[in-house]
């Protein structure tokens, strides 16, 4: 009997190799080893990719083994973390497998914690990176943040081996670093997933911390097939949720949204037809990258949120701002979300007071703004102290926070100051007990020259044809108010009509925000703030006493100008992803909204349908807004595609570039007769309005993936760059006049554009004969139109996304801290 049992055993190999055992201890010491005395750790999952089972009493554990099995690996459990890595790999004959953890403090008793969320880095090497890592590092270390997670797209074979070395769990001992595979993680080898594998480990797997069980899953194709099927990770799925409390929320992340991983309804149906359900396991959010965007949709029938968080590194697609996702996980398993920007070390800037000026309000009080910020560490208390002629008027005063970046106060000076220089002392107080300070010094006078409008600007760059020309000559502006909405402001230019001010804010936290705000021109009083569902990220337009915008979930708002009521509202089912972040034009009763197959001609009073396009769809998402033509089109886009030119009256599409070489990316057209001027792949393009037939290309020795719409003057094209500054070409040879080079960004935001750039992503505007633009280093600039000298800037320390407007002798802009400018300045009338 035993020559039979021992024959089987030998002509069936794969039983014996099958076979896994092995512990799970705490390694008290952190020798890598089990010794006498250390704590067993009863109930741990284990798991070789398909089965899964628990420890003993003993913390011991054996698995069957299948045949496809590469790993043998843990659920960590909360307050712990693995030494080197929470996997095996099964090598040769080895069946034995110990598991040691660490304790680590990074979860509150209530099981409530914080981890970072990353994705898409996509670097080729590991020298470069260490600038924004370093600040996610120290972020993690100062907050204790219990781990990160980078959901994929690491990138290719160059990144895979590079980025192991810059972002882990030794080097940042503080957390641990989890990775999930993405699309271009899938490389040549045997399979797809070979080489991830070998430096990463298994493809999918989960892991507790508080009162959450967290799921990795791997995307489900890519660059190279992968081994391994969604159907058999769903049925291991299913094995690993058999031992999840239902009362633990579920996370899962991938690399991409539910519906391309077969799941649009959180349902994983299985080779035996069993379902399993996430959302009967009480999933809260499902977090994923490959987009390059960051996003945050809620569905309406479950409440589960889909989370897309973009590259911390460059700017994402649709110009998503370098930064890292932070989520705050409280006991019940809940999150809120917000974002810290790279790159920035203790940033300061008192914004309300530069050239040695200050505004003053009507009651004598001056408006103090700051804007501090930092990667690192955020700032939890500011304050500001007063001096003159060596005495102290004010010590200690404390200021509100309005935003991420931005501080306000009323300075209350007494009447003996006037006349005098008054310096102002603001130390920002960070949460890691690093204390950093700024001062400025103005001339405390009367109220100077009040702004005064005249005509309306009512789209981007004053009207539909995006032009930016102002006749009369706007010179020496000085700040005659700031106020701030409350929340961040990007790519949404202000515009003005009948003497206010009217701005969109952002709220990619969907935290409630997001809101349009009227504001007195003169005074910078607040007459109202309307709430929006989400996010404006582009262009706003008025038209008719309504205001319109549109938000990022898709819905088209028209609102009273009067009261701030929302007079109707249309959602444009756009879907989860991309984001909306297209800008929107109104002309003469008609407001045009959308894109792709949601472009949309409203009647603007009623928001009844006139047209919806049928001819062309979205790709990723875009920041250009729509240009409507004095000869009647209407021109749109779709990024990293084509432009688009429609019929403003019916709606049929007239034509379509699709030069693959172009490959279209963010710029908004300037419509000038029947031409169109527009930036794209490199290239200056002039196109004929109603052929889409490119007229002339002018390539560019650097980049323009930027929103920046190109101003065509008397004697220039002068347009925003990606890595340049400012640029002038001459308008009939087409060569550089001038070029004016900003400083760095602050954040980046131009797609896949690193290495400090000088990036100015707003639209030039000229009056007379001086150009104003905002760039993303902070400041706003004033130059010769003929020469590109500096003639006047004013620096915000938060970056400029959005163009300026002007009317009257009046300039107002918005910064990203979400504060609004008005400016008055000397008027020269044009003759």
């Amino acid at each position: 009997m035993k020559k039979i049992l021992l024959g089987m055993l030998l002509a069936f190999p794969s039983i014996l190799s099958a076979q896994y055992t092995g512990k799970v201890y705490v390694d008290t010491n952190h020798n890598g080893r089990y010794d006498k005395g250390e704590t067993l750790m009863k109930g741990i999952s284990v798991s070789d990719g398909l089965n899964v089972v628990q420890t003993d009493g003993k913390g011991q554990f054996t698995l069957p083994g299948h045949e496809k099995a590469r790993f043998v690996f843990i659920t960590t459990p909360s307050g712990y973390k693995t030494e080197n890595a929470y996997y095996h790999r099964i090598e040769g004959k080895e069946v034995s497998y110990d598991f040691g953890l660490l304790r680590y403090n990074a979860v509150q008793t209530d099981g409530s914690h914080r981890f970072i969320h990353i994705s898409d880095t996509e670097i080729g090497e590991a020298q470069g990176q260490d600038e924004w890592t370093e600040g996610m590092r120290e972020y993690a270390a100062n907050e204790k943040v219990a781990f990160i997670i980078h959901t994929g797209d690491i990138c290719y074979v160059g990144g895979l081996n590079s980025h192991i070395k810059v972002m882990n769990s030794s080097n940042m001992p503080e957390t641990q670093v989890f990775y999930a595979i993405g699309n271009h993680d899938l490389v040549a080898g045997k399979y797809g997933e070979e080489l991830f594998e070998k430096i990463y480990g298994p493809t999918f797997y989960s892991f507790e911390v508080g009162n959450v069980h967290y799921i990795v899953t791997p995307m489900p194709g890519g660059d190279y097939s992968p081994s391994y099927r969604m159907n058999e990770v769903f049925s291991w799925m299913a094995n690993d949720l058999k031992y999840v409390d239902k009362n633990k929320a579920i996370y899962v992340f991938n690399h991409t949204i539910p519906g391309e991983c077969g799941c649009p309804d959180f349902k994983f149906t299985l080779k035996n037809q069993e379902v399993v359900d996430l959302l009967a396991h009480n999933l809260k959010a499902w977090l994923y990258g490959h987009w390059h965007v960051n996003h945050i949709y809620t569905h309406p029938d479950n409440q589960v949120a889909v989370i897309c968080s973009s590259t911390p590194i460059y700017g994402g697609i649709d110009h998503a701002s370098s930064a890292f996702r932070v989520m705050h996980i409280d006991a019940k398993g809940d999150f809120t979300s917000d974002f810290h920007y790279s790159y920035l070390d203790k940033k300061m800037v008192i914004a309300s007071i530069q050239n040695h000026q200050s505004a003053i309000s009507p009651d004598g009080t001056i408006p103090l703004t700051v804007n501090a910020y930092s990667t690192a560490s955020p700032v939890v208390r500011m304050i500001y102290s007063c001096t003159s002629d060596g005495k102290v008027l004010l010590k200690n005063k404390p200021m509100k926070q309005q935003s991420d970046f931005a501080w306000t106060a009323e300075i209350s000076l007494p009447s003996t100051a006037k006349g005098h220089y008054v310096t102002v002392i603001a130390e920002a107080q960070y949460a890691n007990g690093e204390i950093s300070k700024k001062t400025a010094s103005f001339l405390y006078e009367d109220q100077q020259q009040p702004i005064v409008t005249d005509k309306d600007w009512n789209n981007l760059l004053g009207n539909p044809t995006h032009t930016g020309l102002v006749e009369d000559t706007l010179v020496a502006p000085r700040l005659a108010w700031t106020t701030n909405v409350g929340s961040n402001i990007y790519m949404s230019a202000p515009v003005v009509s009948e003497g206010f001010v009217y701005v969109a804010s952002l709220d990619e936290n969907e935290t409630g925000k997001a809101s349009i705000t009227k504001i007195e021109a003169a005074t910078g009083q607040i007459v109202w703030k309307s709430p929006l569902k989400s996010s404006v990220r582009n262009s706003i337009a008025i038209d008719g006493g309504l205001v319109f915008a549109q938000d990022v979930q898709g819905i088209v708002y028209a609102i009273d100008t009067k009261n701030g009521a929302i007079v109707w509202q249309k959602d444009l089912k756009i879907g989860v992803t991309p984001a909306l972040n297209d800008g929107l034009v109104a002309k003469d009763g008609i407001v045009y909204a959308g894109t792709g197959y949601q472009l949309t001609a409203f009647k603007g009073q009623t928001g009844e349908i006139i047209w919806q396009n049928k001819d062309w769809g979205r790709g990723e998402g875009c920041v250009a807004t729509l240009t409507l033509s004095e000869d009647n089109v209407l021109i749109g886009s779709r990024h990293w595609g084509a432009l688009f030119g429609n019929n403003a009256e019916t709606g049929k599409m007239l034509w379509q570039d699709w030069d693959k070489d172009l490959r279209f990316r963010a710029a908004t057209p300037a419509a000038w007769g029947d031409v169109m001027y527009v930036t794209s792949a490199n290239s200056l393009l002039m196109v004929e309005n109603k052929t889409g037939r490119i007229l002339i290309r002018k390539k560019l020795n650097y980049g323009v993936e930027v929103a920046s719409t190109p101003l065509v003057t008397k004697d220039a094209i002068i347009f925003g760059t990606s890595n340049n500054g400012v640029v002038a070409l001459d308008k009939e040879t087409l060569e550089e006049k001038w070029h004016f080079k900003t400083r760095e960004a602050m954040i980046l935001s131009a797609p896949y554009q690193g290495n400090h750039p000088n990036t100015v992503e707003t639209s030039p505007v000229l009056c007379g004969n001086q150009v104003y633009i905002g760039a993303s280093d902070g400041t706003l600039y004033a130059l010769d139109a003929q020469s590109g000298r500096l003639q006047w800037r004013h620096s915000m320390g938060a970056p400029l996304f959005a163009t300026i407007a002007i009317s009257g002798n009046g300039l107002f802009a918005v910064d990203f801290g979400g504060n609004v400018y008005g400016f008055s300045c000397e008027l020269k009338k044009s003759r």
